[in-house]
């Protein structure tokens, strides 16, 4: 069994605006997590560092598989703890007063992939209504 997340919403930003806070590795680490040798170039390899927890170290590997600027970035994401990598792909498409933000986070496999898919999900989208809205909306409007 596979399990795939997609997320949308629309923010109220322009497309360049969302995409620097997509790419920007001290704007990323604002309403993603901290990370560690983050550049939108394919083939970059990184990590994200959240707060340890039973269980889970905290570590989620990945790397950058394509960057299509300022539309489409793909990553290749892996927990320490999960025994299959999946894909990140965060869409951006202009919009009459904003950007419609997409994620695609594809390859969740297995009974404890449904349990990732599920965990994932409600992430991904505090992250993307909330915490990126926020961070976009406390910026600076002339950027």
């Amino acid at each position: 069994m596979r399990r795939d997340i997609a997320v949308e919403t629309v923010l109220p930003h322009p497309i360049d605006a969302v995409w620097q806070a997509l790419t920007d590795p001290a704007e990323l680490a604002e309403w993603v997590m901290p990370v560690e040798g983050f550049a939108a170039v394919a083939g970059q390899r990184f990590r994200f560092l959240a707060k340890p927890m039973p269980g889970w170290d905290g570590v989620i590997n990945c790397e950058v598989l394509a960057v299509d600027a300022p539309h489409r970035l793909v990553i290749r994401w892996q927990g320490s703890r999960m025994r299959t990598p999946t894909t990140l792909t965060w869409t951006l498409t202009a919009t009459d007063g904003g950007t419609r933000f997409r994620i695609d986070h594809a390859g969740f496999d297995g009974p404890t992939g449904v349990i990732s898919a599920l965990m994932h999900r409600s992430g991904w989208q505090r992250m993307a209504r909330r915490r990126l809205g926020g961070h976009l909306g406390s910026r600076p409007a002339a950027r």
